[in-house]
């Protein structure tokens, strides 16, 4: 059976018609027996002059090399047909992008005779195809790379190097404050902030190397063919100082900082995903430390790294388990020695994170994301002991409880405590907040609004650990605070050395001034009692009265004092 047009009839009309499509009909050996208008149109070669020519005559040299014409005829011939997108070449040797389908032709006793291909332009559609997806690559707000992109890129990076013998350096760079700077001027401008970041970073590299944006405000640079990893160090060090300079955000100029941590390809990993774990180690250390600067990855760290997890695992099941409990230290009347308030001091009993200061446990909390579980315990806990106390005819005590950042970013925390004292039948007025007068200063705007609300629910505030550095009191008038507690390094050198005593007074006087009450924290005798007191501090607190105690022993301690006290 011969595959050709034959006596002009249907089936030449049927292939005219098709102007859009190439339609070709192939012999079994790939001889090109039909050819329409479609194809003429399509790759400029007339009927004429490929008629009886091989179908190479319509693929690239590349393809000619790996003998992609017949690799195509097999798989037709196995599958029954095949579908293609592929680059082939017009007559003037340009290119066009085509997709079509190659089918085997059987005569009637099963024979294969040839092969029918169908194809159309296809261009258009590729440029689209591509396009997208470009833009399943790149982050939409920066233009900079996307994860997918940087997965693809940096495995490709690495493989360079490896055979070029050098190094490539990652950077994992997370910003400083951004959260309360999109909190504070809304999300239009923490995305105006993120694309001027992109734009530094870009600024600040050369062209070949890679820029992703992977999170929020996580960024990853990627430096690929270096050969002294020090350059890591000075990038890092030129993108630290970009970034550090003032944005005009909103109208309103704004200062952020950035921590980068630095990995080395092959020296820290062997891969692109272990790469990115060891920068992210690298970079952990840096915001554990003090935020700000750059830090490469070193052994140690990993392991650090992976003590960390483990000590996380440990925390999440000590919450579900409530391995928790509160010791409490009293603090007394200067002049009548009376018990007024107790402060309620959380402990953790653990196994497994015995080895850990109560200090480290609440920074594994904050990290964790579980501190603002553990304050809501701590707060219920704390109350119903008051009410404990109080039904056993014990004097009423203000019950005073430290919380952190973490605790007083959340909003539900007004409610948890409204619902304790409610649970507890206390009044608002048994309980106070305690604050650091470093956490004032580092979020005076976000803390002093929760402040706020605490003040309106009528519980009292007291600023922790005063005097430790800062020179800055304005927060003492603006904030709504009702005493201080003057820091045991004021205390524990008077009367002793008359600098401190000096110095104690003076912050006496100016508490009074703005109508503060004061606690003395870490009173240790008598003299260092008597002279407090004469200076004029309402409360004193410390071993001199009470070491910090269980709820058990700082009952049977409360009624020891009971059986003595005058009636």
């Amino acid at each position: 059976m011969e595959l050709t047009r034959g006596a002009p009839g249907l089936l030449d009309a049927i292939l005219d018609s098709l102007s859009d499509y190439a339609v070709i009909v192939l012999d079994h050996l790939g001889v090109i027996c039909i050819w329409n208008v479609g194809a003429q149109r399509m790759f400029q070669f007339t009927e004429a002059e490929m008629v009886g020519k091989s179908i190479d005559a319509l693929y690239t040299s590349q393809d000619l090399i790996v003998a992609a014409p017949q690799q195509e005829r097999d798989g037709a011939g196995k599958a029954g047909r095949i579908l293609d997108l592929q680059c082939l070449r017009r007559k003037d040797s340009s290119t066009l992008w085509t997709e079509g389908t190659l089918t085997p032709i059987h005569g009637p006793g099963g024979d294969l005779l040839g092969y029918l291909k169908i194809i159309r332009d296809a261009t258009n559609r590729k440029r689209d195809r591509d396009e997208m997806q470009q833009l399943a690559r790149v982050d939409p707000l920066t233009g900079l790379s996307n994860r997918i992109a940087l997965s693809e890129r940096l495995h490709q990076m690495t493989e360079m190097a490896a055979r070029q013998g050098k190094s490539v350096v990652v950077q994992m760079l997370d910003l400083d404050h951004y959260k309360s700077i999109n909190d504070q001027l809304g999300h239009a401008a923490g995305d105006e902030l993120l694309q001027q970041v992109a734009r530094r970073i870009t600024a600040a590299v050369r062209e070949v190397d890679l820029i992703a944006r992977v999170g929020g405000d996580e960024f990853v640079i990627v430096l690929p063919d270096v050969r002294d990893p020090a350059v890591g160090g000075r990038v890092a060090e030129q993108i630290v100082a970009s970034l550090s300079e003032p944005f005009l955000i909103a109208g309103s100029e704004v200062q952020i900082g950035a921590s980068i941590g630095i990995s080395v390809y092959p020296r820290d990993a062997r891969g692109p995903a272990e790469l990115l774990r060891m920068a992210d180690v690298a970079l952990y250390k840096v915001k554990a430390e003090s935020r700000g600067g750059y830090h490469y990855f070193a052994k140690q760290l990993d392991d650090r790294a992976h003590q960390h997890g483990r000590e996380q695992r440990l925390l999440r099941r000590a919450v579900d388990e409530r391995a928790f409990l509160l010791y409490y230290q009293p603090q007394v009347d200067s002049t009548s020695e009376q018990v007024v308030a107790m402060e309620a001091l959380l402990r953790c009993n653990a196994p497994g994170l015995a080895h850990l200061s109560i200090e480290e446990v609440l920074s594994l909390a904050v990290s964790s994301g579980l501190m603002r579980e553990i304050g809501a315990w701590t707060v219920g806990e704390a109350c119903a002991q008051t009410r404990r106390w109080r039904d056993m005819d014990i004097h009423p005590l203000r019950i005073c409880i430290n919380m952190c950042a973490a605790e007083l970013s959340d909003p539900r925390i007004i409610r948890h405590v409204a619902d304790a004292l409610s649970a507890a039948r206390l009044a608002p007025s048994d309980f106070e907040i305690e604050v650091t007068e470093r956490q004032l200063l580092e979020d005076s705007r976000e803390t002093g609004s929760i402040l706020d609300a605490f003040r309106s629910l009528g519980t009292s505030i007291a600023i922790d650990d005063f005097g430790t550095g800062y020179s800055s009191l304005s927060y003492l008038t603006t904030l709504p605070v009702d005493r201080i507690k003057l820091d045991r390094s004021f205390v524990q050198h008077i009367p002793a050395v008359s600098r401190g005593c000096a110095i104690a007074r003076a912050i006496v006087a100016l508490a009074h001034t703005l109508d503060l009450e004061v606690v003395a924290e870490g009173v240790e005798s008598a003299e260092q009692a008597r002279f407090l007191e004469e200076s004029g501090c309402e409360m004193l607190q410390g071993y001199h009265y009470c070491r910090p105690l269980s709820a058990g022993a700082m009952t049977q301690w409360l009624e020891r004092r009971r059986s003595l006290a005058p009636h």
